[in-house]
């Protein structure tokens, strides 16, 4: 039996001015798995994220998203895939409504998710409050409403917990849960915090000076203390 995959990468590389900051990556991400993408400051993580969400080119290498390559069949793909950066991109002066009827605009999605997603990040009673007045809890959760337009099938996120108070931080995670549960969506999540993302990971992708130390099972690194030894020895070149 075949498993689905999200998305594979061979040999993908990017380079400023000559100087490699990532790479070679081989990289399979498979359908329905959450996986939480783990690195130092500077280990590549963020530059990883703009290749796979299309915001920047690789050097050299392939992308292949839900089986397609190349600019048009990549282009074409990532309307199946969400992205919650780490900072929020929400216009402050319209409701949590008004943001998702916009980008349904801006991006030919249907609108008529919109309530069913208010309801799932809990924003169905913020009315006609703008977004300047959210709390920043509120916020992060819009951002993930944003992300889950169309339905998409993977779903990338950056530091989701950003400023977020403990309260928030498992609204976040409850969510990416039910999402994955329910919907089968595929979703990495970078994040530096590592006790969190042990609570929701299937696996994790480790990053490490521009290269990918290993991808493992959540099962081999059960607790934040184990993922914590798990990291610093893939990253100490031990296990791959």
């Amino acid at each position: 039996m075949t498993t689905a995959m999200s998305l594979r990468l061979h040999g993908v590389t990017k380079a400023y001015r000559g100087r490699t900051v990532l790479g070679p990556i081989d990289l399979t991400l498979e359908a329905g798995r959450v996986y939480g993408l783990i690195g130092e400051n500077g280990a590549g993580k963020s530059t990883l994220i703009r290749i796979i969400t299309g915001t920047t080119s690789p050097s050299s290498g392939s992308v292949e998203l839900f089986g397609a390559r190349g600019g048009r069949g990549l282009a074409a793909a990532r309307r199946r895939m969400g992205y919650m950066p780490d900072a929020s991109s929400a216009y402050p002066g319209l409701s949590a409504r008004a943001n998702l009827e916009v980008r349904c605009l801006e991006w030919g999605v249907p609108a008529s998710g919109v309530d069913g997603l208010l309801e799932a990040v809990g924003l169905e009673t913020a009315g006609k409050k703008r977004v300047r007045a959210f709390s920043m809890g509120m916020r992060r959760r819009l951002d993930l409403a944003v992300a889950l337009l169309g339905d998409p099938e993977l779903v990338v996120m950056d530091e989701p917990v950003n400023g977020l108070d403990p309260t928030g931080i498992i609204e976040v995670r409850e969510l990416v849960r039910r999402v994955n549960r329910e919907r089968g969506t595929t979703f990495l999540v970078s994040s530096h915090i590592l006790p969190e993302l042990a609570e929701v990971a299937t696996d994790y992708v480790v990053v490490s000076q521009g290269r990918l130390a290993g991808t493992v099972p959540a099962r081999d690194a059960v607790g934040a203390a184990s993922l914590e030894a798990l990291y610093g020895r893939l990253v100490r070149g031990g296990d791959r």
